[in-house]
């Protein structure tokens, strides 16, 4: 790699972590496409030296140059040319584009499925208008969070949950609010993110994380628009006991390895907004294999109260109602299953289980709960139904079996 483009960079950089009374840059993320496969690459000066490493692990691959070229400001000129001004990131527009056109096609798909009704928005044709003309004038390819949206409303049409359609649009009524705004805030900029992916021009809040171990503990594909369907990974910090949501877009890369599978991660980078957080991992080593005693972690990390499990859905889903999909991992004090799965803390809290969604998953539940297995811990994506919050289960370990995935 050129020295001389490090050195334009890093002098890029030290422009930019000039401290004001704006504040000053410490680090810089982008997204770079190269060849079809989309990487974040981190930019970061310490003790006067660049530091720079993409999200496939690398620190000087195709996707680090381009970030580096894009720094310096030259993705159209020579490496032998002299440099030449470039318009600083933190100076750029946070236009989307038309959002106001977005801002009124959601308005118009939420007037579309209060008119007809939502037992009869299945089949109408004015709410299968209102939704492609929200993919239409939306950012393209369309971004995860709101391909997320349609596949959910989509689902719960057809459901007939009256309580969660409206809980899902009027998330979309406040991403048009956010949209209109004149001036964004940090709560406006967060809510835009989480639906279209970081914009230009905004600083998006990110926790970053080192040296921990996360097991996998579920995988599954979530519906979206037809080319914005995700797989979402869900790893558990064994320390902490928190859970983050890895997602990876079709032909896409993620972190490597199956499921279970142990990472250590050296650097991970996790997203503001809706739960399960969104982790990228930047640094890590996979262990195909888990040991016994992070199984052990695992168990010791599991919720026992449930009033608490119940206290965070619902935050959460007031927060994002459209996009927050919360995922627990639980320890049950005792459970019954005469008819219908229920586990209750040693308060007397109980969790139900969700028999509407994964039912292959939840009949083989069924069927290990027959055949005697008692359920250490039990992970899985949590919803309500009414005013009862329920579990719909991905995997779980018992005395015998560390992991067993549904």
């Amino acid at each position: 790699m050129s020295t001389r483009l490090r050195d334009v960079a890093i002098q890029h950089l030290r422009s930019l972590d000039a401290t004001s009374a704006e504040g000053s840059v410490r680090r810089l993320t982008v997204d770079i496409e190269v060849d079809g496969r989309v990487e974040m690459v981190t930019l970061s000066l310490r003790d006067e030296e660049l530091q720079c490493v993409s999200s496939d692990g690398r620190m000087d691959g195709p996707h680090v140059l381009a970030a580096l070229r894009f720094i310096a400001g030259a993705e159209r000129r020579d490496e032998s040319s002299p440099p030449r001004p470039v318009v600083s990131v933190l100076g750029r527009s946070s236009e989307l584009g038309a959002p106001n056109d977005l801002a009124e096609a959601l308005d118009d798909l939420l007037t579309a499925v209060t008119r007809v009704g939502v037992d009869k928005a299945q089949y109408a044709p004015s709410v299968d208008a209102a939704l492609e003309r929200v993919t239409d004038v939306a950012p393209q390819p369309t971004p995860p969070g709101l391909g997320r949206f349609i596949g959910r409303l989509q689902h719960e049409i057809r459901s007939g949950e009256l309580r969660r359609v409206a809980r899902i649009l009027n998330g979309a009524s406040q991403l048009a609010e956010a949209l209109r705004a004149d001036e964004s805030t940090r709560e406006s900029e967060q809510r835009l993110a989480a639906w279209l992916g970081t914009q230009p021009g905004s600083m998006p809040e990110l926790e970053l994380l080192y040296d921990r171990t996360m097991i996998e503990i579920g995988r599954e594909w979530l519906s979206g628009t037809e080319r914005a369907s995700v797989e979402r990974r869900y790893l558990i910090d064994i320390r902490s006991g928190n859970i983050y949501r890895e997602d990876r877009r079709r032909n896409t890369a993620a972190s490597l390895g199956p499921c279970p599978r142990q990472l250590h991660v050296g650097l991970a980078e996790v997203e503001a907004g809706p739960a399960p957080q969104r982790i990228r991992v930047l640094q890590y080593e996979v262990q195909p294999d888990v040991p016994k005693g992070s199984w052990d972690r695992v168990q010791q990390v599991a919720s026992r109260d449930f009033a608490t499990v119940t206290d965070g859905y619902r935050a959460s889903v007031q927060a994002h109602p459209s996009l927050s999909e919360p995922f627990a991992l639980i320890a049950p004090y005792r459970i019954e299953s005469n008819g219908i799965f229920k586990a209750f803390d040693a308060e007397g809290h109980q969790l139900l289980l969700n028999r509407s969604e994964r039912r292959g998953a939840v009949l083989a539940f069924y069927d290990l709960l027959a055949e005697g297995m008692e359920p250490s811990w039990v992970a899985g994506r949590l919803t309500d139904t009414g005013a009862t919050l329920c579990l719909t289960p991905f995997s779980l370990g018992t005395r015998d079996r560390a992991f067993t995935r549904l």
